[in-house]
């Protein structure tokens, strides 16, 4: 239930009357209530319905003091406690209704008159009021003494209930006290009052003056309770000037005839004053241009106060700010660098890229998050948090690099250059450099595959120039030799089979150089031709058997042919795989100064597997991926003591793949090596 209609007629924010006026009222509706239990009860009880007249009275005074308070009389409504001695009478003084006997009756009258006199002093607003209360008291009192025949005799007066003397006497004594207490406590009620109202004036007056627009609304009910409507009680200067109209417009008008003029359609008024419950809010009054922040307060029930800030000024600056922030957002966004703003104890606070997908987080995945939370290492998340503690105390730009795997099981190379923003934040700019490093890293291996081809063609002169020098220089000086008239035919024979043997040997440095320069430049053709294999094989056999008889060497040559079929026909190039035959078997020789030498070829399913296999130094794995490169032998040293330009592999991986197949090779250091390829059977040609 609502009873604030009770004090509408108590103006003031904080008027004490108005304040008075509720407990006074909550106290007589409960002395209501109380009135009428005890009727229902006594009514039950035939040896009590005589107190029912008493209880009768005592409600009627609290119904009435309701219906004084109800006309907004509250000084009329305490004169109502004149009427107790009515409730005294039937409850102690009656013999017939009284609720003890005589002898306890003047305890019970003392007491109700003594809460008489706390009422007054707590709800009375004169002295008079407890002066003649105590005058109408002391002749109830005396009533009492002579109904009782205690009057004249002082011997049998019963002795009251606070002082133990005469209970005049003591009613006198109680009398001066409720006025000495009334003298004080009014006296401290007047200087709160003062101060009150000087708070009130000032309040009123800081309304007035306020430069927030303040409108004071009441929500008004129908008969059900229910929120029917609103009035405009009171509106201040600002609020006037800001929708422009007068408070003569605006005073105890129906929000139905007002809003609709003031604020028109900007926003809807029964949502934000009715349902909503939001105190705060920000709308846009479209005719007037401008944006408010209306914040409502309820300091009492059905009571609005709504204030309204003009916040243009401050939504046009923070909209400069938005405009300004989302340029350098996009400016940061088009640059490849990732930004993030940390805080002093290392938890991110904004990330801006224009590539979220490098790092496969979005801002929620990184924004509140802490350095220790984004899988660094241990060691790497206390640098970064050290270096920004570095960075803030002594405003110096801190450059860390760092790497971080993926999911997709790639590695990241970034470099984090951090700046001091302000004494709590650094701003730090994360860029990808992984391209940039791998382009540093080739760039070394280019540069260190450029030296060594340096190297190795500088080597490669130094090898031709020596292995066309010795040969020339043999032939030179055994053929001077040889035209000299001091030997003799048999030791003139031997000087020209030296100039024969060292002519042979230059010419395969040449042809070796010739080859090399035709694969170089792509003038070398694949011409396939069909002949007889074992026949090709048989040549090549006594070929180097004649020469492996005439070195230094303790080789054993073999050859093993899967097809003893002297008719074997293959559909191939012939001169490109006798100058392949010939290299390898070169090799074999010469890198195996004691073992054997096997070359020849066998089946495997339809394609003809050619090999050279020998017994000689082998290769080491670290030398895998460089012996088919030019101008490169296991041993470049020019004083190595294997002959030769280094370049044999290197011609035979270039003339295998004219021919359409791949070089291959197995090796193990100390126990010889294995090379081999494979080339089409040509089943079809077969046998002639």
């Amino acid at each position: 239930m609502n009873f604030d209609f009770l004090f509408q007629n108590y103006e003031g924010v904080f008027s004490l009357t108005k304040r008075k006026t509720k407990v006074l009222t909550f106290f007589s509706l409960a002395g209501i209530a109380l009135t009428i239990v005890l009727t229902v009860v006594f009514a039950f009880n035939i040896d009590r319905t005589k107190y029912i007249p008493g209880i009768i009275v005592l409600g009627t005074i609290f119904a009435l003091n309701i219906i004084i308070l109800i006309q907004g009389n509250y000084k009329a409504s305490l004169r109502v406690i004149y009427l107790l001695p009515i409730a005294i009478y039937f409850f102690y003084i009656n013999s017939y209704y009284s609720v003890v006997g005589t002898e306890n009756a003047l305890p019970g009258l003392l007491t109700f008159t003594y809460f008489g006199f706390l009422f007054l002093i707590v709800f009375g607003e004169s002295l008079l009021t407890i002066v003649l209360f105590f005058t109408e008291s002391l002749g109830t009192l005396l009533y009492f003494l002579y109904v009782n025949n205690l009057l004249g005799s002082q011997g049998n007066i019963p002795r009251s209930i606070l002082f133990k003397v005469n209970p005049i006497t003591e009613l006198v004594i109680a009398g001066i006290l409720a006025v000495l207490l009334f003298i004080y406590f009014n006296s401290l009620i007047t200087k709160t009052s003062h101060n009150i109202n000087k708070l009130d004036k000032l309040y009123h007056e800081s309304l007035k003056q306020s430069a927030i627009g303040i409108m004071i609304l009441t929500i008004v009910r129908d008969a059900h309770g229910e929120k029917a409507g609103m009035k405009i009680i009171k509106t201040n200067s600002s609020f006037e000037k800001f929708f422009k109209v007068t408070k003569s417009d605006l005073s105890n008008s129906d929000f139905s005839e007002v809003f609709p003029v003031i604020f028109r359609n900007s926003f809807d008024w029964q949502e934000t004053y009715f349902y909503s419950k939001k105190s705060t809010v920000q709308v846009y009054i479209e005719h007037l241009e401008k944006w408010f922040l209306i914040n409502n307060m309820y300091p009492e029930t059905d009571m609005i106060i709504s204030c309204f800030t003009n916040i243009t000024d401050l939504k046009n600056e923070i909209s400069k700010l938005q405009s300004r922030e989302n340029r350098l957002t996009n400016l940061l966004g088009s640059l490849p660098d990732i930004f993030f703003i940390i805080e002093k104890d290392g938890t991110y606070i904004d990330y801006v890229s224009n590539n979220p997908e490098l790092l496969k987080m979005g801002q929620k995945d990184i924004v509140g998050k802490t350095i220790f939370e984004m899988g660094f290492s241990k060691s790497m998340s206390y640098q970064i948090y050290s270096s920004i503690q570095y960075v803030i105390e002594n405003d110096n730009i801190e450059t860390i690099e760092y790497g971080t795997k993926l999911s997709n099981g790639k590695t990241l190379i970034f470099e984090m250059r951090l700046a001091r923003l302000n004494e709590n934040q650094v701003i730090s700019i994360g860029r990808d450099i992984t391209a940039s490093k791998e382009y540093e890293q080739e760039l070394i291996e280019a540069r260190k595959r450029t030296e060594e081809a340096n190297r190795l063609k500088s080597s490669f002169l130094e090898n031709i120039s020596h292995e066309i020098r010795t040969p020339m220089n043999a032939i030179l000086g055994f053929s001077n030799m040889a035209a000299s008239d001091m030997y003799g035919e048999n030791e003139k024979k031997k000087f020209l089979d030296v100039v024969i043997k060292n002519g042979e040997q230059l010419m395969e440095v040449i042809t070796n150089i010739i080859d090399i320069s035709e694969i170089e430049s792509g003038t070398i053709k694949y011409t396939p031709s069909v002949f007889k294999v074992n026949e090709m094989f048989m040549d090549i056999y006594h070929k180097y058997k004649n020469r492996i008889n005439s070195i230094e060497h303790d080789i054993d040559l073999k050859l093993e042919i899967a097809n003893n079929n002297p008719a074997f026909l293959v559909e191939n190039d012939n001169y490109l795989l006798l100058k392949i035959l010939n290299h390898l078997i070169e090799n074999a020789i010469k890198f195996t100064k004691k073992g054997t030498v096997t070359f020849g070829y066998e089946m495997v399913d339809d394609k003809i597997k050619i090999f050279a296999r020998d017994t000689g130094i082998g290769i080491n794995k670290k030398d895998y991926a460089t012996i088919f490169e030019f101008f490169h032998q296991v041993d470049n040293r020019i004083s190595r003591a294997y002959s030769g330009t280094g370049a044999g592999l290197k011609i035979v991986k270039g003339l295998t793949q004219l021919i359409g197949t791949t070089i291959e090779f197995e090796s193990q250091p100390g126990k010889g090596s294995v090379f081999y390829f494979y080339i089409p059977a040509n089943n079809n040609q077969h046998y002639s």
